[in-house]
This record gives C-alpha cells, structure tokens and sequence, in this order.
C-alpha cells in the first residue's frame, strides 16, 4: 500500500471513530441513565455481547481494545449487576465464556428499541437514498474488515 493511502486510511478511521462515538455512541449510552453503575466500557462489552451468542475474554478484550485485567473487573461488575453470566466452554473448562443473562438480555432489547428510535429521530433530516448508501458503504467496510 502507498504511503498516501495508508495515511487516508488511518484518517478515514480515526475520524469515523470520533464521529461515531460523537454521534451515535453518547446517544446510545443515555439510555443507560437510569443505571449510573454502567459506565462506557460497560455498554461496550454489553453491546459486543449483544451481537454474539458468547464470547472468551480474549475475543472481547481484542475486540474493544481492553486490557484483560480491566475487562476481568468490568465483567465481575456487569455480572454482579445480573447482566452477564459466566460458563466453561464446552471443549475445555479451563476457558470462560461470558454471555449476556436472561435478564442482560431483556435489558439490552429494552436499550435497543429506544436507540433505535433516537436514531430515527436524529435521521429523519437524512435523504432515503442517502442512507441506503451509507448503510451500502457500511456493509462493505465490515465486509472488507473481516477478511483482514
């Protein structure tokens, strides 16, 4: 890769990565005001875990950029809370899995469904087509993180 490129790139990622924790993610966290034990890393972990069924510490720590000391702690908390629950893997129960509880669960729908209607109230200025083309361009940023 050029060296040009390389530095768009890295300029491309970091803006979006303060754009989309100045737009989308503050909003997201608000809807976690009725509990103040849940800080920032809390909702990370708890929307990570969203996405997957479960995951091993080692996943989510390289997944958000926590350090595995600080996620042990933040697990225990959102554990305490009833959030998460943990478990052994099935092929070796020297592993941990963490996954959302029956009851993180519900919360997280709860979360979910008020975000999404925030998001479609801050969108509403938004042109259709506009967006389809962002959620376009999205899909193929995943797609080409994923094979990196």
């Amino acid at each position: 890769m050029k060296l040009a490129k390389a530095k768009e790139l890295h300029s491309l990622m970091f803006t979006f990565n303060a754009l989309f924790y100045e737009k989308f993610f503050s909003r997201f966290r608000r809807h976690y005001a009725e509990n103040p034990r849940i800080k920032k890393n809390h909702v990370k972990i708890l929307s990570i875990l969203y996405l997957y069924e479960s995951l091993i510490p080692t996943e989510i720590s390289k997944m958000l950029g926590i350090e595995r000391g600080s996620l042990t702690t933040l697990i225990d908390q959102l554990e305490e809370m009833g959030l998460v629950n943990r478990s052994s893997t099935p092929k070796d129960r020297r592993k941990l899995l963490i996954a959302l509880s029956a009851h993180g669960r519900d919360e997280l729908n709860k979360v979910m469904y008020s975000h999404a209607r925030t998001a479609g109230v801050f969108l509403e200025g938004v042109e259709e087509e506009e967006l389809e083309q962002f959620l376009a361009s999205m899909r193929c940023a995943v797609d080409f993180m994923r094979k990196l």
